[in-house]
């Protein structure tokens, strides 16, 4: 696999926008939403849901991208416990 720098700021799952995350098996080859690096079938990845729309759609990311946003995440909550 080839690792591509992910664009833009690493997301958080503080917002309200998001749902729980769940691990998911890719049934067919699909990309990760963050780096675009290709998962093949069988790949374990993370679903990340969007709510808030009409239909629940998921941002499927990979292994790699969903531990930076963890530690985005944990980042997030440890600025707000200083508050």
């Amino acid at each position: 696999m080839s690792r591509r720098k992910p664009k833009g700021k690493t997301p958080s799952l503080i917002g309200g926008t998001n749902g729980r995350p769940k691990l998911a098996i890719a049934k067919r080859k699909c990309e990760c939403s963050r780096c675009h690096d290709e998962l093949s079938m069988g790949t374990e990845c993370i679903d990340i849901p969007k709510l808030g729309g009409a239909y629940s759609s998921a941002r499927r990311v990979c292994k790699a991208c969903f531990d930076e946003i963890l530690e985005q995440t944990s980042a997030d909550l440890e600025e707000l416990k200083v508050l």
